[in-house]
């Protein structure tokens, strides 16, 4: 394990400097995955790595520019385009939100950093929550409750783990859900769509093509719904026998969503009507503009789910925009 993160720690140092250059360091694919999972060691509750930078500080951002920024070689096309996607997502505002809420961070690095680094890890979580606040980008309903929560049962004696709790219990969270009330969220969720979904054409000629598809699935088998916000729910619907492609996003657990449900037809056929109303549901949350309520409704109208089930899955959509996508091109084969 030392041998295995010392490694990775110099390789980042490496790029980091070589970036600074004018040319850009060469590196493989497993050189580049290994070194995304030590810089976001603190975002995996798995990862038994120290911790060499906490998520979305400035140290962690320029580290993960270069390593991006990065030329790959690797014959992969996928493998470029995940590289490319992830290029495209430092654009759009997720730094200025820098605790993903839907990862348990305070767990995760508990006695893996010192008290001085977390004390000034939550103090920096509220500062960019005001900045971001000043440019009108802020948490969802979901995001403010997650974390409010994780502070709430976190027995850390820091000063600003308080400072942070009130601030967000006073905070206002954004009306709506999606990602279409952020700043260019809509243009966010179109590089979301272009990436999991290979797709180019707008949501609303997507949303058309989906309810012919529809028409022709409007039964759909009774399913176990174990949707959780650790991983996308498309993930979840396939069988262990699926095999899990590598990727280089720690959002999808380092899983390249695209090439894996490409390899598992069987079970998007299984599920098809399912995920026909999850796409129209994510379109509806994340482009639309759709209300927790609306998104309910979409739901209970196709699928035979209770209350919990429906949450589940709205809670994984707000979570994971655009990863059901993942599963179109099949949608579209003869």
């Amino acid at each position: 394990m030392k041998k295995h993160l010392s490694f990775s720690l110099i390789l980042v140092a490496f790029i980091f400097l070589s970036a600074c250059s004018e040319q850009k360091q060469v590196v493989n694919y497993q050189e580049l995955r290994t070194s995304l999972i030590s810089l976001n060691s603190s975002l995996s509750h798995s990862s038994t790595d120290n911790i060499s930078v906490l998520p979305f500080t400035e140290g962690y951002l320029q580290l993960r520019h270069a390593l991006l920024a990065s030329d790959l070689d690797d014959s992969d096309v996928m493998a470029h385009k995940e590289l490319d996607y992830l290029r495209i997502q430092e654009r759009y505002p997720e730094r200025y939100l820098p605790w993903p809420s839907n990862i348990t961070v305070l767990k995760n690095v508990e006695g893996r950093v010192s008290s001085e680094e977390l004390e000034q890890w939550l103090a920096f979580v509220t500062t960019k929550l005001k900045e971001a606040d000043e440019s009108n980008i802020r948490l969802n309903r979901f995001e403010r409750e997650a974390i409010i929560k994780q502070l709430e049962d976190s027995s850390i004696d820091a000063p600003s783990r308080s400072m942070l709790l009130t601030y967000l219990n006073d905070y206002k969270p954004r009306a709506m859900l999606g990602l279409h009330q952020l700043p260019n969220g809509k243009e966010w969720y179109q590089s979301k769509l272009n990436f999991y979904g290979a797709i180019q054409e707008s949501p609303n000629k997507i949303l058309a093509r989906l309810s012919k598809i529809d028409a022709k699935n409007s039964s759909s088998n009774m399913l176990k719904i174990t949707a959780n916000t650790q991983q996308p729910y498309i993930l979840e619907l396939l069988p262990a026998s699926c095999q899990r492609i590598s990727g280089l996003n720690w959002r999808d657990g380092f899983i390249n969503v695209p090439s894996t449900v490409a390899k598992c037809t069987k079970a998007i056929e299984q599920h098809k009507a399912l995920i026909v109303t999850l796409m129209t549901v994510d379109l509806g949350i994340h482009y639309q503009g759709w209300s927790q309520k609306q998104a309910f409704v979409a739901l209970n109208s196709k699928l035979a789910l209770n209350e919990q089930q429906a949450q589940q899955l709205i809670s994984n959509i707000v979570y994971f925009p655009a990863t059901i996508f993942a599963a179109y091109p099949h949608f579209l084969k003869p």
